[in-house]
């Protein structure tokens, strides 16, 4: 009897082994899904999304995660928070009564990544690449988000012969003011300007893929793995500078 239970007993603890080892295993295996867009984990400034297909050029990223990542490297002229829109690269901006012309009063001391520094004839270069399928500065990209938003590009008519963009172009007031003209009235205009893929960027980014913003982060480091982004200590809103690094793997 004793005997008996004695075999029983190690077949118990034998059982009871595999079942531990297959939770060990199991517990060993990172089965949470990652979040579909950047998320700053902890305190050690990681960022757990990947990204697909990334890019880097604001006005073609075409997936969430690389527009999130962009997000923190570049901005726009203006930015919509809860619904409120603020001026950032403009300092103020203001709308003519007939609802055509927006002048923006760009913000002095602006620095960009690469020491370019922020001025008219900057924010007329996205214009113009933006709208402009002829212009130096396009390379292949699709610019959907542009067609999307305004219409179609420079050039493009409908059936009438009238343009099927509601942009009209851009004026060069003085080094820190433009104007932007519309064919006609769209109240939306400026929550259409604060969406991600109209942050400015420098010129110099245009062709090559690389960090053209001016936010508080930048890229410092680029692998086949990821992107580590850091602290830009240039950035114009100095108390708005970040303390640590954010490291960005690809999935």
């Amino acid at each position: 009897m004793k005997q008996k239970r004695y075999i029983v007993l190690i077949s118990l603890l034998l059982i009871a082994s595999v079942l531990l080892a297959a939770c060990g295993d199991a517990a060993g295996t990172d089965t949470v899904a990652q979040p579909s867009s950047p998320e700053t984990n902890g305190n050690d400034g990681s960022v757990s999304a990947p990204i697909v297909d990334f890019v880097l050029d604001p006005a073609n990223a075409n997936n969430e995660d690389a527009l999130g990542v962009i997000g923190h490297l570049y901005e726009g002229l203006v930015s919509s928070q809860s619904g409120t829109m603020t001026g950032v690269l403009a300092e103020s901006y203001s709308l003519s009564e007939d609802g055509l012309d927006y002048i923006f009063n760009l913000r002095p001391g602006v620095s960009f990544h690469d020491g370019s520094t922020l001025n008219a004839d900057l924010v007329i270069a996205n214009f113009n690449r933006w709208f402009d399928p002829q212009d130096a500065n396009r390379g292949s990209g699709k610019f959907a988000a542009w067609a999307e938003n305004f219409g179609g590009f420079k050039g493009e008519t409908n059936e009438d012969g009238k343009s099927k963009s509601e942009y009209d172009g851009i004026e060069k007031v003085n080094d820190l003011i433009i104007l932007v003209h519309l064919n006609s009235p769209d109240p939306d205009f400026l929550n259409k300007m604060a969406g991600p893929a109209f942050v400015i960027a420098s010129p110099n980014s245009f062709k090559n893929n690389g960090d053209g913003g001016s936010g508080p982060y930048m890229v410092t480091a680029k692998t086949d793995t990821g992107l580590t982004l850091s602290p830009f200590a240039g950035y114009w809103n100095s108390s708005a500078i970040p303390g640590a690094d954010l490291q960005v793997p690809f999935k």
